[in-house]
């Protein structure tokens, strides 16, 4: 039976502030996937957005009251048949008792990979750098739409389900040992090409927290655990709106940033409207604000829509920890039940649901993040991993 650990922070670990020493012998390379999916995808009535005026629409029609519901936009399926470019960077400790343990991180809205790599402060902020300091290794990776990667249609093809069904084949490409010899190499040492791994740990960021729930769902065999970052079941997570974000039509916000984005592709429009999403008053520094608009990416009014597809359902086959980070509008005290986030996940070796203190909801962001880090690899650890 699977046991529960709840873990309620109330203050700030002092450990964040004193980051964590850059791994030496850090090895990393960079890499072009090339990942083949073959899978059905829901067809979706949406609004198009070729514009900044039909961005405001967009968000309009998602939010009100009056709008047609999720169910009610299905039109039918599609079969997406394609093979996508998939641009990541794996880092594997030169040291490292735990080396042959993976973390795949996925990253949510707003960002790319990058997200997990701070190129500001990288030793009190890069989650890259804390993984290898701990001696796991660490792929992370461009969401389809994002970064480096394929940017195709953005309505049915850029959606959740196809995003699960992108980690799963990059899961079974890195448990099989063929990752890195079935990519080009853009660059980076060329040692690791016979790399595999023993074990994988799927990392999720918000919307890449749904990903990582939906493969878990799909194939909960396919992970020996999970961190769920920025997304967590409760009773208020139903209430976050589109609105904060402040959605412009991505290419036509910047014309010269997101030039190879077409219809669908939106972005936050501001800073402020970056602050408003992912930080907190007091908790963060002003040049990471700055950085992460600066690294900031599109995403596409069909992963919005298709949310509903990965999510709610159990994970029945997954065996392995998984933790809980919360998202809740806000405020995630008393807006969560243990026992029902545990019902999610029957055989889950051990469960844990935890806030961290003095934090936004971009974590790698916050002043607290290295607190945050070491709560989840003492999680880890504690479940074996």
């Amino acid at each position: 039976m699977a046991s529960v650990v709840v873990v309620l922070v109330l203050a700030a670990v002092s450990l964040a502030k004193k980051g964590r020493a850059a791994p030496t012998g850090r090895q990393c390379v960079q890499l072009e996937v090339p990942v083949s999916v073959n899978t059905t995808a829901t067809h979706w009535l949406q609004q198009k957005v070729d514009s900044n005026i039909d961005a405001v629409d967009y968000v309009y029609d998602m939010t009100t009251w009056t709008s047609p519901n999720t169910t009610s936009r299905i039109l039918g399926e599609i079969t997406v048949k394609e093979t996508f470019k998939i641009t990541g960077q794996l880092c594997v400790p030169a040291k490292g008792s735990r080396s042959d343990t993976l973390q795949i991180a996925t990253h949510g809205v707003g960002f790319d990979k990058r997200y997990w790599d701070a190129e500001v402060k990288p030793e009190q902020y890069s989650y890259v750098n804390a993984a290898l300091a701990e001696g796991y290794s660490i792929f992370t990776y461009d969401r389809l739409g994002t970064g480096g990667s394929s940017k195709p249609d953005a309505y049915d093809v850029v959606s959740a389900g196809v995003q699960v069904e992108i980690l799963h084949q990059l899961t079974a490409l890195a448990r099989s040992g063929k990752l890195v010899s079935s990519s080009k190499k853009s660059g980076g040492v060329s040692n690791l090409g016979n790399y595999r791994p023993k074990k994988i740990i799927q990392v999720g960021h918000s919307l890449g927290s749904a990903i990582v729930i939906g493969l878990l769902t799909a194939d909960g065999a396919s992970s020996d655990g999970a961190i769920i970052t920025g997304f967590l079941y409760n009773s208020q997570i139903g209430g976050a709106s589109l609105a904060p974000w402040g959605f412009e039509f991505a290419k036509e916000n910047d014309p010269k940033k997101f030039g190879d984005r077409g219809s669908g592709y939106i972005v936050q429009a501001t800073k402020s409207n970056t602050q408003l999403i992912f930080l907190k008053k007091g908790a963060f520094e002003p040049a990471l604000l700055d950085y992460a608009w600066k690294i900031r990416q599109p995403n596409t009014v069909g992963e919005f829509v298709s949310l509903t597809t990965v999510l709610g359902h159990p994970a029945p086959d997954f065996k392995g920890p998984i933790q809980d980070y919360g998202f809740c509008r806000g405020d995630c005290k008393n807006t969560y039940n243990v026992t029902e986030i545990k019902s999610l996940y029957p055989a889950s070796s051990a469960l844990s649901v935890y806030l961290q203190p003095g934090t936004g909801h971009g974590l790698t962001l916050s002043t607290n993040a290295t607190a945050g880090y070491k709560v989840s690899f003492d999680f880890l650890h504690a479940s074996g991993l």
